[in-house]
């Protein structure tokens, strides 16, 4: 199977997520979170799954702000999103720093609006927060 690459980037990224399978969403090298316009997640993909711990079939069908990213309900975040979900204007790029049961791990995050569906995806590129360590991954450095 060819595996489509997908640039975090934010040109045309509607479209190209649009186009994606599940398979190749679930391939993406960043975590991809499609919610509804009240937060529910409907789809949570694998990178995302393996760099929080949290399956998908434990986290699908609940409210990514209130139940499974608290952290996450703030104005500068859950505010920015129903803000673009009630305007319509929904594209954001912003960086971010996650800590619910976790350590804090800057991100940045690019909100989108699914070009096909009344769907938003969030996409999630991790960097560590600890500015000391020379390595910008999840992973611990080497030394």
């Amino acid at each position: 199977m060819k595996v489509k690459r997908v640039k975090f980037e934010v040109e045309d990224l509607e479209n190209a997520m649009s186009s994606l399978s599940d398979s190749e969403i679930d391939n993406l090298m960043y975590g991809a979170i499609e919610l509804d316009a009240e937060g529910t997640i409907l789809r949570y993909n694998i990178a995302e799954s393996e760099l929080t711990g949290r399956k998908p079939e434990d986290v699908i069908g609940r409210n990514f702000f209130k139940d499974v990213a608290p952290c996450t309900n703030s104005d500068e975040f859950s505010g920015r999103f129903f803000k673009g979900v009630e305007t319509g204007e929904f594209n954001a790029v912003f960086e971010y720093v996650f800590d619910y049961q976790m350590e804090p791990t800057k991100v940045r995050i690019i909100m989108i609006k699914s070009v096909s569906q009344d769907t938003y995806w969030l996409l999630i590129k991790r960097k560590l927060l600890d500015e000391t360590r020379k390595c910008p991954t999840i992973k611990p450095c080497r030394k």
